[in-house]
């Protein structure tokens, strides 16, 4: 523990040093000594002792009491008197200046520690109780509110600045007046809740009396001394000591400006919800989270066909259609999580003829609350029948439009189907009745080798009609659906294999080399006849609009998605964009029609419609000049 520091001021030197030896064995610490007042003065400034022991009679112009006063002004140091002198004058002199004790010489060590132990506890006390006074003072001055306080008698012994503030008036001006006569309160209130107010000294006097703290009374108008009218809160409190022995009290006056501004926006805020709630177009309704009806509109009502104390009996839940109860919930579920602040969807309300149709709404919910907590659900509820009325009118007029359109386009499709077969067999029938005219004219005269000839042309012309009758049949049941397909796992090179032998032949006589690159390994999911067909067709197009010496390639590989790539090029002239955006018409033969070429326009049509028909896919690239790459996708196995 620190030992108590102690300055000596002594006249006389011998006694100066002998007390100080005495102070040591005792165990206090001696900062200095001195004989006269100013070096006194210096050496406490200095050192600032925990205690003086001051003589009377000293060197110089000031004695000890003087030097004690000075002490006390710059300072204060708790002081011990150690001298001879015990008359009245100057004990009443001494006792001015408020010393610690009082010892006259000689005296005991045990009498002078004794005396310095006192001095000390008392000094240690009264700085604490100045610190408290301190901290308190000092908390007062900063609080938001204006405090009063008052005596046990009623009157003011202390305000804040902030009672001064409001008040309009310093702290000395108050200091001593009835807190009656200082804090006055118009007649009537500031706001209409309040209750009408009586003069604070009740309340003051009240909490006197009662020894209890007086409610607040919120909205009194306070006149000021400068003659505003301030609206404030106030309540009343008593002050006890530790014993419970009664002090005084204290006044509390909180401004209440902002407040009622507050509420006042509050206020104005509710009644423009409540009208526009109550009076919005779309339905509007408060939903509690276990789904009751707190609150409804005018247009909700409406829109169930309910009133609003019927509504406000039922829950949300029972008024939708059950198949859309699932869906709510787990948007009500994401909006409750913060995934988003409002959600919005579709659902349908039971409508109040149970026999009748569902009324749909376009939903928006968001999430009310009260100081950040949850509160309850905020629907409202947009009346979509009219739209979907209005969207089922135009679906069945465009329906209407779309099914005439069709029946205009399939009667124009047959039409120009029909003149183009009509137009297609047209040629080779020409060609029978014009041989046949020849033979039936003068048979006996014409040669037998012309005879043949015209045979031969009328059997060819035949053949080409009896192969666009099939083309035609096979497109038409294509087009129906009645297409006989028996699909199977196959070996594609088995397939590609048959159809090469039955193209070989042809690409022989042209000079064209059929070169084929298929695994055995790999199998499809086709039907083994119409495959080969598509083959053929493929192939005989291939060959037939090929150059002499050039090449027919066919190529397979396995693709993505569990098919079957098989690629069918040839090094033929090729076609133009144009040509290739025509590629699939009926009876469209690209400009050959005039040619040597035979055809009927409609092999490739078939053939995409047979792959299709299999499961699979037919796409043809070309460029003029270089060749054509027809590439079938099929369902591998």
């Amino acid at each position: 523990m620190t030992p108590a520091t102690i300055l000596i001021v002594e006249d006389e030197a011998i006694v100066a040093l002998d007390l100080q030896m005495q102070l040591e064995e005792l165990g206090y610490e001696v900062v200095g000594t001195a004989d006269e007042g100013a070096a006194a003065l210096a050496l406490a400034e200095r050192h600032q002792p925990d205690l003086v022991l001051m003589d009377v009679h000293l060197k110089g112009p000031a004695d000890g009491v003087q030097t004690a006063a000075a002490l006390a002004r710059r300072a204060p140091v708790p002081v011990v008197y150690l001298t001879a002198h015990s008359d009245d004058h100057t004990v009443r002199r001494a006792a001015d200046t408020a010393p610690y004790g009082y010892l006259t010489k000689p005296f005991q060590i045990r009498e002078l520690r004794a005396a310095i132990e006192v001095a000390l506890t008392k000094s240690r006390m009264e700085r604490q109780l100045h610190d408290s006074e301190r901290w308190f003072a000092s908390t007062l001055q900063c609080v938001a509110d204006g405090v009063v306080l008052t005596g046990l008698d009623g009157r003011v012994r202390f305000v804040n600045p902030s009672a001064e503030a409001l008040l309009g008036c310093r702290n000395e001006q108050v200091l001593g007046r009835p807190v009656g006569d200082l804090v006055r309160f118009a007649a009537g209130a500031a706001d209409a809740d309040a209750p009408a107010a009586g003069r604070p000294s009740e309340a003051v006097a009240q909490a006197l009396r009662d020894g209890a703290v007086v409610g607040i009374e919120h909205g009194l108008r306070l006149l000021a001394a400068d003659g505003r009218h301030v609206p404030v809160d106030q309540s009343a409190s008593p002050i006890d000591d530790e014993h419970g022995r009664r002090l005084g009290a204290v006044l509390v006056l909180r401004d209440a400006t902002r407040r009622l501004a507050q509420e006042a926006r509050l206020r104005a805020s509710e009644e423009r919800f409540r009208n526009a709630f109550d009076h919005a177009p779309l339905g509007m309704a408060l939903v509690a989270f276990d789904g009751h009806f707190l609150q409804v509109n005018a247009a909700l009502c409406r829109f169930l066909g309910c009133e609003a104390a019927q509504l406000r009996r039922r829950r949300h839940d029972r008024l939708t259609w059950p198949a859309d109860r699932a869906h709510e919930r787990a948007r009500l579920r994401a909006l409750l999580d913060g995934e988003a602040p409002v959600v919005q969807f579709e659902m349908r309300y039971r409508a109040p003829d149970p026999a009748a149709p569902p009324l749909w709404a376009l939903v928006s919910v968001s999430l009310l609350r009260e100081d950040d907590e949850p509160t309850c659900w905020l629907y409202q509820v947009h009346d979509l029948s009219p739209q979907r009325a209005a969207a089922e009118q135009l679906a069945e007029l465009a329906s209407e439009r779309l099914a005439r359109r069709a029946s205009e386009i399939a009667d124009q499709t047959k039409s120009e189907f029909l003149s183009r077969a009509s137009h297609e067999m047209r040629t080779p029938l020409n060609a029978v009745l014009g041989f046949s005219d020849l033979l039936a004219q003068d048979s006996a005269a014409l040669d037998p080798a012309r005879v043949q000839r015209f045979a031969r042309h009328i059997h060819h012309a035949g053949e080409h009609l009896l192969a666009m009758v099939n083309d035609v049949l096979d497109l038409q049941r294509a087009a129906q659906g009645q297409l006989r397909l028996q699909l199977e796992p196959l070996a594609l090179a088995e397939v590609v294999d048959q159809a090469c032998e039955l193209l070989a032949p042809q690409a022989e006589a042209q000079g064209l080399g059929l070169v084929v690159q298929v695994d055995a390994g790999l199998r499809v999911r086709a039907d083994a006849t119409r495959l080969r067909q598509v083959l053929l067709n493929l192939g005989s197009n291939a060959i037939k609009y090929n150059r002499r010496g050039g090449e027919v390639r066919l190529q397979a590989e396995p693709a993505d998605a569990g098919q079957v790539r098989l690629t069918l090029s040839d090094t033929g002239c090729g076609m133009s964009p144009a040509q290739l955006a025509r590629l699939f018409q009926p009876f469209e033969r690209l400009g050959q029609e005039r040619g040597g070429i035979p055809g009927t326009g409609l092999g490739l049509l078939i053939a995409r419609q047979l792959v299709d028909a299999m499961g699979g896919a037919l796409a043809v690239h070309s460029e003029a000049g270089v060749g054509t790459r027809a590439t079938l996708l099929l369902p591998a196995v």
